[in-house]
């Protein structure tokens, strides 16, 4: 079983727009409504490949009780910790004409020390029965930045594959755990530097930053540009031909495609492959479902891989 901590789960609305005008009223001509969060979207991509997984995070209020009716039609399982706050909000704004999508992402709400502890009886107990750990997206704002470190270090006891994609102090401060495999993107690898991304060199000089902690499979996201993996001190970009369309959530999929690679091949090359076709078929729509698992498996073949010397 997969197990996936998302601590920060989110209600994702996007709103389809012919045009956006700043300080003016404006109409949507539709919206979609969605259950998110960086894990929430891992686990609607792993289940489309038939992966058996469980969520688990904290979830609350009415905008909580949306998410998880939205959750239960996905036939997703999870095992949030009830709270009293809101569920945070996630809005995308999509400009039809301009082809652009705006978003905007709820902070979430505080979390009480004793839910906290609710949180790790019930991961304790789950844990037991998983084979990979996933820990993806934001915390909620009161709670410490260590926590993904502290969730990492609870399953050191147990032959697991350990993931991890979030991004600042609560990134760096679990990389101290050496999960197996992390996803920084471009932007956040950059927060993390000090330093723009921008040639052969950059990537490289980023890797060599990562090395250090000793991570199995290292990935960084180039967006529309591919990603780059290192595998035993080698650097190797994937990338497909970028297309117009729902770009949010497309890295989740891509993570997800790689993880549900490495569990079927153990070639992390060819999962490389699979995350990226996977992402490039996500950015054709909002969410993708059981029926799209066979056109990714048509664009795989199409992924460009060549090793970064």
């Amino acid at each position: 079983m997969i197990l996936i901590v998302n601590l920060n789960p989110s209600l994702d609305v996007i709103f389809y727009t012919e045009k956006f005008l700043k300080n003016k009223v404006n109409r949507s001509i539709r919206e979609y409504i969605m259950p998110g969060g960086k894990g929430i979207n891992v686990a609607k991509t792993l289940k489309i490949f038939n992966e058996k997984l469980k969520v688990i995070g904290f979830c609350g209020g009415n905008t909580g009780i949306i998410l998880k009716q939205e959750l239960k039609k996905r036939d997703i399982d999870f095992n949030f910790v009830e709270v009293q706050n809101n569920t945070r909000f996630a809005i995308g704004i999509k400009n039809l004409y301009k082809k652009e999508l705006t978003i905007l992402n709820g902070a979430g709400s505080e979390i009480p020390d004793y839910k906290i502890e609710e949180f790790f009886k019930i991961y304790r107990i789950i844990i037991k029965d998983a084979d990979t750990l996933i820990v993806s997206g934001s915390i909620p704002p009161n709670i410490p930045y260590d926590i993904y470190f502290k969730i990492f270090k609870e399953a050191e006891r147990i032959n697991i594959i350990r993931v991890l994609d979030a991004k600042g102090k609560e990134f760096i401060e679990a990389l101290k755990a050496q999960p197996d495999i992390i996803k920084p993107n471009k932007e956040e690898m950059e927060d993390i530097l000090n330093k723009t991304i921008k040639s052969k060199r950059d990537i490289i000089r980023a890797f060599k930053f990562i090395e250090k902690f000793q991570i199995k499979y290292p990935i960084i996201s180039l967006g529309k540009k591919g990603a780059v993996i290192s595998i035993d001190s080698k650097l190797y970009h994937s990338f497909l031909p970028p297309i117009d369309g729902i770009h949010w959530g497309a890295g989740d999929a891509f993570l997800a495609g790689f993880i549900y690679g490495l569990r079927k091949t153990n070639d992390p090359l060819y999962s490389l492959k699979i995350a990226c076709a996977t992402g490039y078929v996500k950015v054709k729509k909002e969410e993708l479902n059981m029926n799209d698992k066979e056109e990714i498996l048509k664009y795989v073949d199409r992924v460009s891989v060549k090793e970064i010397k």
